[in-house]
């Protein structure tokens, strides 16, 4: 027999969600029985005044949680309760690859994991924003430059949530970090000045030492990064301008600093009036996350982040923290860079920072990527590299058989894109026994997991003859 359903939708959540969320409970309280058939869809979008494909989408979810199953021809009907404990954001694609994904596995670019669930809401957020009737400021506006002020405001919240508690005032929004690192190292840096950073650092870096003219000094790392007896002796020895760095899980390295490490490289900056430039786009995805270094030197560092490495790769909303005396310097250039941050993407991290999306995505990043480096310590047990337990990318090192471009050709022949160590490397003669392997941009963990494996059998066969790798 089919029910009517009384639906309290629980607020803050999509849609979607919101009504399997009400089905799981209703049937978790003994309300909805084994074996009650659904309302059909189109019934109960009318009842709840919402689309067929939201309702679709909410029994869709519900069936993935264990808590229905539908009949084809017969419709959907209520199953013994089991809560399934993948985030909302799960996967769907763990068992086999989907027939329309390239034959390539790509672990090759720093990437958060995307689904067909966020696609899901970003489609709802945008309805929402289109229902509301008054879109005008997203569109006829090109002022305030530095970004519109409830945008400002849901930044300050989001920013507050990562360790560090910014004055509205000092918040330029910003199209994704790298137009924010390009504001800040613009703002701090004059051509011919030098800027200390790791010795393996973002190629973005790299490129825009060249853009700007400025010289990079690199400080040797260990397991946390930066080592502060080597950025002493270099502030010692030579003329240096800033400090850009990125304490929270390096790229390519996933170096990660501790607590005091931060206070060490604040002090020494302090001491020596370093500019630091703290690029924290990985911070997020580490639980109980450390406060930034920004945090310990408001008057002296520009702070850099944004949604893109965390919740998904489209959403270009950077948020960029600029000591006061400094702030209009930066705002001058923002506007000659590309005027004020583009408002829609602003509009909707805003929502999803105000209603808990961002924290709730960035949860099911951090648990996808914890999942994702034990495949690969589980695959890569007996070889040497490096990794956070919640980052993105894995740092390998390879055994004296293997050079990193015949790897790199090794493995595309194999079907798996990977990048090599020459990006990152300030010294062309350094590191040629490295790759990097970035977790993300797969969104099935079934082609990760073989990913993994075909990189694993390669590194430990002997590699083939030059010439097979043409």
């Amino acid at each position: 027999m089919t029910i009517k359903l009384h639906l309290e939708l629980a607020p803050g959540l999509p849609k979607y969600l919101a009504i399997s969320k009400a089905i799981t409970e209703q049937i978790s309280q003994g309300i909805l029985m084994p074996g009650t058939k659904l309302p059909p869809h189109r019934e109960l979008a009318d009842q709840l005044d919402v689309s067929v494909q939201t309702v679709s989408n909410a029994y869709a979810h519900a069936e993935k949680q264990g808590a229905v199953e539908a009949w084809v021809g017969s419709g959907t009907f209520v199953r013994s309760f089991s809560q399934g404990k993948e985030s909302e954001f799960m996967l769907t694609q763990d068992v086999k690859a989907d027939q329309s994904v390239s034959d390539v596995i790509d672990m090759s670019i720093a990437h958060p994991v995307y689904t067909q669930q966020i696609t899901q809401l970003f489609n709802e957020t945008l309805i929402d924003i289109a229902q509301q009737g008054d879109t005008a400021h997203l569109l006829g506006s090109a002022r305030p430059v530095v970004g519109q002020r409830h945008h400002i405001e849901a930044a300050q919240m989001y920013l507050a949530s990562q360790k560090l508690h910014a004055e509205a005032e000092c918040i330029l929004l910003t199209n994704g970090a790298c137009h924010g690192l390009m504001l800040a190292l613009g703002t701090a840096i004059s051509p011919g000045d030098t800027v200390a950073c790791e010795s393996l650092v973002d190629h973005g870096l790299i490129a825009r030492s060249k853009i700007f003219k400025f010289k990079l000094c690199g400080i040797d790392m260990d397991e946390q990064g930066i080592l502060p007896d080597a950025l002493e002796r270099a502030c010692q020895t030579r003329t240096i301008k800033a400090l850009a760095c990125t304490p929270s899980m390096n790229n390519p390295t996933s170096a990660h600093m501790g607590l005091a490490r931060r206070e060490a490289i604040a002090e020494i900056a302090r001491r020596h009036n370093l500019m630091v430039i703290e690029d924290d786009v990985y911070g997020a995805l580490e639980p109980n996350r450390l406060p930034p270094i920004s945090s310990l030197l408001p008057e002296q560092s520009f702070y850099v982040t944004s949604l893109t490495k965390t919740v998904a790769p489209g959403l270009r909303t950077g948020f960029l923290v600029v000591p006061r005396h400094l702030k209009q310097h930066a705002v001058g250039r923002l506007a000659a860079t590309s005027w004020m941050a583009t408002p829609l993407p602003f509009e909707v991290a805003s929502r999803w920072i105000a209603n808990g999306s961002v924290e709730r995505i960035t949860a099911f990043q951090r648990q996808e990527f914890s999942s994702r480096q034990r495949m690969a310590a589980s695959s890569f047990s007996d070889l040497s590299y490096t990794a956070h337990p919640y980052g993105q990318h894995i740092w390998m090192t390879l055994p004296s058989e293997w050079q990193a471009d015949n790897l790199l050709a090794a493995a595309r022949q194999a079907g798996v894109q990977l990048t090599g160590y020459q990006p990152f490397a300030l010294e062309s003669e350094r590191q040629k026994n490295h790759i990097r392997i970035s977790l993300g941009a797969e969104a099935s963990r079934f082609r990760i997991k073989r990913g993994l494996q075909i990189v694993a059998d390669l590194i430990k066969s002997e590699p083939p003859p030059p010439h097979f790798l043409l």
